[in-house]
């Protein structure tokens, strides 16, 4: 009885370890931890350091993009030519498209977009500007749909006059009046 228990004990122990020791991964120092060592790697023409570099233990390194990671070519004070696409995406921020792009790339997105568009004035890329974010753009999509709203008339309400597409629903929306039923009192 007293041996099942001190087993019991120990096993229950060693549960918390089993996860690491079936992954492959050594119990104790974190990885990365240590003496940097020097070792041949495979296809490389020196020796190659691994472990912490010398600006990772002075403290010196400077977390963020790295210049060797850089997305485009990265136009200087001496160079006179911008590239404008690198200016565009540098300005939206990193891996974001332009809104008419990341549209285009969702087909039933771009389907319901065009399909608001038939008989309107404005194009795919003037209807795809001026928005905040994709979500403003399709809760505009939606509200036009379900209102019986013209997309370009809501689109002008929201982007040139500055309104809340709420107001400006309530504005283009048109006004019926209410209707009343008479009835007509029967007399016995």
């Amino acid at each position: 009885m007293r041996l099942s228990r001190i087993l019991i004990l120990i096993g229950a122990l060693a549960l918390p370890v089993l996860p690491a020791a079936a992954q492959g991964k050594a119990i104790g120092k974190p990885a990365g931890v240590g003496k940097p060592t020097t070792s041949v790697v495979k296809g490389a023409s020196a020796n190659v350091t691994k472990g912490k570099s010398a600006a990772a233990k002075n403290g010196t390194l400077v977390k963020g993009n790295s210049g060797d990671h850089a997305k485009g070519p990265k136009t200087t004070a001496t160079d006179t030519t911008t590239d404008t696409t690198a200016a565009a995406t540098d300005s939206k921020g990193r891996g974001q498209l332009p809104l008419g792009e990341k549209i285009a790339l969702n087909s039933t997105l771009k389907a319901r977009l065009d399909a608001l568009l038939v008989g309107s004035t404005l194009t795919y890329d003037q209807a795809t500007t001026g928005w905040k974010n994709q979500g403003q753009l399709v809760a505009a999509m939606n509200a036009a749909k379900n209102n019986d709203v013209p997309f370009a008339s809501l689109y002008t309400e929201i982007i040139t006059n500055g309104k809340s597409r709420e107001d400006a629903v309530l504005f283009l929306k048109p006004v019926t009046p209410p209707t009343t039923t008479t009835t007509t009192p029967t007399t016995p």
